[in-house]
């Protein structure tokens, strides 16, 4: 049987060579990818498996709830209508035939991506001292949940528009604030060619609420899980949407001040961080 001796040249090759790590030594001055490193590895977690961790971040908790307000685990946007969803876990299956219906379909991909599956209040916290948390299906950090999800929908029995998937109802909320077609594409110039034809159509804007991590993580080295949240839902939502057979396509060159502008979104509060087409 090998020992570390026999593998650790080996390892150390693949790591280094064909999965990427990258290393800096010491010896050889400051390195193009320090910054980063110093950015991703660095936050100072507690030892959560220390005795004395809880006291200290109830500490906190407490020190933070005594000078800034909690910010809500909800948001609510200003809609002329709204469209309540079936919770995912309740959607029959489908005949072979038919397939799910598009309305049920909506509800797979939306509760079933961000909406909520527990909640804990203050008091189901035990000796953890925390306000209120929720949990979905993504896994966030700190159960944070920063990521709301607005769609521009063309769908058949619905007004064709700009919706906000509110999660406290778990409903898709037809907002007061509508950009025409020409705003958004202004804002995304490749957005025309994937909304063509007369199939159903959301044009997905991922918006973070950043309030909630930067209250919980007070460094700014925390960006890293607002990001790694916005990527988690898009991995969620391809993957959804591939099983129920819509194609997805990647928006990345968006000009997010300008949809911001034309959503009615504050982008110092709630900034777009990601954008993609579901089509089908």
């Amino acid at each position: 049987m090998p020992g570390w001796g026999d593998v650790q040249a080996p390892l150390w090759t693949d790591c280094t060579k064909e999965t990427g790590l990258i290393v800096t030594r010491a010896g050889s001055g400051p390195h193009r990818h320090d910054a980063y490193h110093q950015a991703t590895r660095s936050y100072p977690f507690l030892d959560m498996g220390q005795a004395k961790a809880f006291d200290t971040d109830n500490a906190l908790m407490r020190q933070y709830t005594a000078t800034d307000a909690y910010p809500s685990v909800y948001t609510d946007l200003p809609r002329s209508q709204r469209w309540p969803l079936a919770k995912a876990q309740t959607v029959a299956d489908p005949s072979e035939e038919d397939g799910y219906r598009l309305p049920d379909q909506l509800a797979l991909l939306l509760d079933g991506t961000l909406g909520e599956r527990r909640r804990l209040d203050a008091d189901d916290t035990g000796t953890y001292l925390q306000v209120e948390l929720i949990f979905k299906a993504v896994p966030p950090g700190g159960a944070r949940h920063p990521t709301e999800a607005l769609l521009w929908l063309r769908a058949e029995g619905m007004p064709q528009g700009l919706y906000h998937y509110n999660v406290r109802a778990n409903a898709l909320d037809l907002l007061q604030n509508q950009p025409d077609a020409a705003e958004l594409s202004a804002a995304c110039p490749a957005l025309p060619e994937l909304t063509g034809g007369t199939g159903p159509v959301a044009v997905v804007m991922l918006a973070s609420a950043v309030e909630r991590p930067m209250w919980r993580y007070r460094d700014a080295r925390s960006a890293r899980a607002v990001l790694i949240d916005a990527g988690h839902v898009v991995q969620h939502l391809a993957e959804l949407g591939a099983w129920l057979g819509w194609a997805r396509s990647e928006l990345p060159g968006f000009d997010a001040r300008a949809l911001a502008g034309h959503t009615g979104l504050d982008p110092d509060v709630m900034p777009v961080l990601a954008m993609g087409v579901l089509s089908r």
